[in-house]
């Protein structure tokens, strides 16, 4: 007898409302419920000797000819289990989590990327294909997240990357040829801004894996049976042979994919989404699989049959998705590319080409193989090369918008889990097309410097600003003031009557953009720390006060001051630049 499952509002299966009553309560659905934005999912079959959870899957795909079948399989599984969420059908894109998934990837030996030296070549080629399916799933669980196809479209040629990124060309060369190449190399080609670019790192929603399970027998028919009875579909990864070489033998009379010791043989991942064995004969069952060949590659209503005996002989790995997570902002991502870096006058660069966290699955793989010893922290951002070019490991932290990060100069090649040298603390902001973000640096005697990095160049530093810092530096000069969505220009006037024997204190006026209207503005410069500024302005052309700690930058010849709003809210970056007297 047939049993169908899906998710209603009115005589739903009870087990599947209490999962998603449980879901809710955890966030894990967010809004989603028995409203408008809750899709019923079709019904599907599910019997002893019949599974077919066809009618709750996403669109049919085709991979082109790139090597990207993991992604699709993985994607299909995501697909489909946000659609018995009541989602809807997502069209989630691959392009982006084949992208990242190498880009962002680390070389987990240690040892290796140590020998390599401080520009050690520790990620991969964002446009290489290959891998797993499961390792997907993986990936998705731990730390990498992925938007919907229209953030990033899929390139089914080949060739796309190299037509069109002449140094991914100039790379491979160099790689073939048996060159080392460096990190530096690798980042000339992942973090180019037409690829991830700020509206793809600034993407409003993204999707991802709250839970997934791995098979023990990726060769086990009644294992994957078991997953598909309960209405999961199975990613499966496996090497054998290739039906679409032409060798006869590879597909049987009904189009069901047998083994086939002399075809050719390939490694692909494919997602299994029901099975029949209603036939007398055992040797007529198989399993329906979505595969991302096209419809017209297919035997059934667009989907492939592989025989039980294909399972048997040829799986190597399988899993599937649990639950997904539910979607939500990724304001992190914003920080991957390349930087400049100013820090209190010095110049460098800064790539972000990791989170802290990605790599947990990478590790933890590796691990159970004995590829590595240990299990490792991954504190991982990116790579900095000073103005002489020379390289440092970069390591730290990552929340919403705010990053620390630590470059220790007595040690260029840090491992990930690496926490020394000077903290850098920054805040991220929009600035039109361009981020910016600012804070400060810490050294090694604890004390604290104005430093920022743009994506876009470095800013003008401004009319000069007259050494040593005091109050006088400031008597009589203008400042214009940028910061998120707030902006004007200062000018400071004369000493306030409330100066101290510890700190100068003058007043001013700030006048707001676009406004003719002046209003009440201070600036204190300790005498113990003169690069400092404390800024307070009594009307930020809201009606509301702020104050600003900044630092100026002591090397920069001109007039530069960076920093934070540190006293209410979510920290912004900004800057002062001093403008011309007279």
């Amino acid at each position: 007898m047939k049993r169908h499952r899906s998710f209603s509002c009115r005589g739903a299966h009870r087990l599947q409302m209490v999962l998603l009553a449980v879901l809710v309560a955890t966030g894990l659905l967010g809004l989603v419920g028995c409203e408008n934005t809750f899709t019923p999912p079709p019904d599907v079959t599910i019997t002893d000797t019949f599974v077919d959870l066809r009618p709750q899957q996403s669109s049919l795909k085709n991979q082109g000819q790139r090597t990207t079948c993991i992604v699709f399989a993985a994607m299909a599984a995501v697909e489909a289990a946000y659609i018995r969420l009541g989602y809807g059908e997502l069209d989630l894109s691959e392009e982006f989590i084949n992208f990242t998934r190498k880009a962002f990837y680390l070389d987990p030996r240690w040892d290796v990327v140590l020998a390599r030296g401080a520009d050690a070549r520790e990620t991969q080629l964002g446009s290489a294909g290959g891998g797993g399916g499961v390792g997907v799933l993986g990936k998705l669980n731990k730390g990498f997240m992925v938007p919907r196809e229209t953030a990033m479209r899929y390139q089914p040629n080949p060739l796309y990357y190299e037509e069109r990124y002449p140094q991914l060309v100039d790379i491979l060369e160099r790689r073939d040829a048996g060159e080392e190449l460096t990190q530096r190399d690798l980042s000339d080609f992942n973090l180019d801004p037409t690829i991830l670019s700020t509206s793809v790192l600034r993407t409003e929603t993204f999707y991802s894996v709250q839970s997934y399970r791995e098979l023990d027998d990726a060769r086990s028919p009644q294992g994957i049976e078991n997953v598909l009875r309960r209405g999961y579909e199975v990613v499966w990864d496996f090497a054998g042979a290739n039906p679409s070489g032409g060798s006869s033998g590879a597909v049987d009379a009904k189009g069901v994919w047998q083994v086939c010791a002399s075809c050719p043989q390939m490694a692909h991942s494919m997602l299994i989404v029901g099975f029949d064995r209603r036939h007398r004969d055992p040797r007529r069952h198989y399993f329906i699989v979505k595969n991302s060949w096209g419809s017209a590659a297919a035997q059934e209503d667009g989907y492939t049959l592989i025989s039980y005996d294909y399972v048997r002989q040829y799986g190597t790995a399988a899993a599937y998705v649990r639950l997904p997570a539910a979607p939500r902002p990724w304001p992190e991502l914003a920080f991957i590319g390349r930087w400049d870096m100013n820090y209190d006058g010095h110049q460098g660069v800064l790539d972000i080409y990791h989170l802290p966290g990605m790599a947990e699955q990478t590790l933890q793989y590796n691990l159970r193989q004995g590829v590595i010893p240990e299990m490792y922290d991954d504190h991982r951002l990116g790579s900095f090369y000073d103005s002489e070019g020379n390289a440092y490991k970069v390591n730290g932290y990552v929340v919403e918008n705010r990053i620390e990060f630590y470059i220790d100069w007595d040690r260029p090649n840090v491992r990930w889990d690496s926490l020394t040298g000077d903290r850098f603390v920054y805040y991220l902001h929009d600035y039109g097309d361009s981020l910016f973000m600012a804070g400060h640096y810490r050294d090694s005697d604890d004390n604290r410097w104005g430093s920022y990095a743009r994506k876009s160049g470095l800013y003008w530093g401004g009319a000069a600003t007259p050494r040593p810092f005091s109050g006088s530096s400031y008597i009589g000069s203008g400042w214009h003031l940028f910061s998120g969505e707030y902006g004007g220009e200062f000018e400071f006037t004369a000493y306030a009557p409330e100066s101290s024997n510890s700190y100068d204190l003058l007043d001013g006026t700030f006048s707001p953009w676009g406004s003719s209207s002046k209003y009440p503005a201070q600036i204190m410069i300790p005498f113990d720390e003169p690069h400092r500024v404390n800024v307070q302005i009594a009307d930020i052309g809201d009606g509301s006060s702020r104050s600003f700690v900044g630092r100026h930058l002591r090397i920069e010849p001109g007039g530069l001051v960076v920093g934070d709003w540190p006293f209410e809210g979510t920290r912004t970056p900004f800057r002062m630049a001093r403008y011309p007297d007279g």
